[in-house]
């Protein structure tokens, strides 16, 4: 009986060295391209690298492995980690996913360019599942999410050119619903306002500044947008096809104040003066409007004046 017992005991205490196969490791994450800034708009895709096969299901319909902005990365988070998965996220960027070399990369192709200046996410869920249905595991070897961000850089092609040409400080009341920053792109390049941030002199000669929340589309070669705040009513009949972009919850930057001359920069997302209206108070102070003479000229007092009348903005 002693014999037997002592059989069993090395049995059990062998394991692997007794001929058991040692189970295989989990898969993980190895890579997430790309990373960092200036990665091009027309990127061809985004993907992730696993350390062994992972499973279709998630990956493929967008219920696991997203891409979002950065900006909504964490609504992104949720949902892929949800039940439900993120299949209905309304700020997913609309990709093509396939599986490569194998089952070792999930790779997601955007329908269209991306935006430029800026950031966005790559989200994998915790749930995503590996060819032999166990987790995949982040690159450090944990059941978690991953979160890869990278940003894009300037449009491909021929630059923009944006010129700050009118600015409303003294609106009818309620003035948050009425100011408004005129830029129009005189470059022959498209302009991709995202990323760029409206600044303005405040009557202690400090700056403040609020990112602008760009249009749907970039700013054609000759287009203009009209750069307004979250509290913008509608009030001026402005052409078709005006952009419109917003500065600011309610007032435009906060409010532009009509106790004294406007002066207002826009500055681009390499933190660059990309145009002045009114540099050192130059501008005059205006019962409607303040305009730039000549779209082409330089921002000196001779070169700016008062709209003529209570009318829509100039648009050029």
């Amino acid at each position: 009986m002693r014999a037997a017992g002592a059989s069993v005991a090395i049995a059990v205490a062998c394991g692997s060295a007794c001929g058991a196969p040692e189970p295989a490791p989990y898969a993980r994450v190895v890579a997430v391209v790309p990373t960092g800034p200036g990665v091009p708009p027309e990127q061809p895709g985004v993907a992730v690298t696993f350390s062994a096969p992972v499973g279709a299901e998630g990956l493929l319909d967008a219920a696991r492995l997203v891409l979002a902005p950065a900006a909504a990365a964490a609504d992104a988070l949720s949902a892929v980690e949800s039940e439900a998965g993120a299949g209905a996220l309304a700020a997913a960027v609309p990709v093509d996913a396939t599986l490569e070399d194998g089952g070792l990369r999930a790779a997601l192709r955007p329908r269209a360019p991306l935006r430029a200046h800026t950031a966005y996410a790559l989200v994998l869920s915790s749930r995503a599942l590996a060819a032999d249905g166990r987790p995949v595991l982040d690159a450090e070897g944990r059941r978690r999410a991953t979160v890869s961000t990278f940003e894009t850089g300037a449009l491909p092609g021929p630059p923009p050119r944006p010129v700050l040409t009118e600015v409303r400080a003294d609106a009818a009341t309620p003035e948050a619903g009425g100011e408004y920053v005129e830029v129009a792109n005189l470059g022959p390049g498209p302009l991709e306002l995202a990323g760029y941030r409206l600044a303005k002199r405040t009557a202690t000669g400090a700056l403040a500044s609020c990112a602008v929340v760009p249009p749907a589309d970039p700013v054609p070669s000759g287009g203009v947008a009209l750069v307004v705040g979250g509290a913008y009513d509608g009030r001026y009949a402005l052409p078709a096809g005006t952009a419109l972009a917003t500065c600011g919850t309610t007032a435009l930057a906060g409010g532009l104040a009509n106790d004294h001359a406007p002066e207002v920069l826009l500055v681009d997302p390499a933190g660059a003066i990309a145009s002045s209206f009114g540099a050192g108070g130059i501008a005059p102070r205006c019962p409607a409007a303040a305009v730039r003479v000549d779209p082409e000229g330089p921002d000196v007092a001779e070169n700016l004046v008062c709209a003529e009348g209570e009318g829509s903005p100039g648009m050029l």
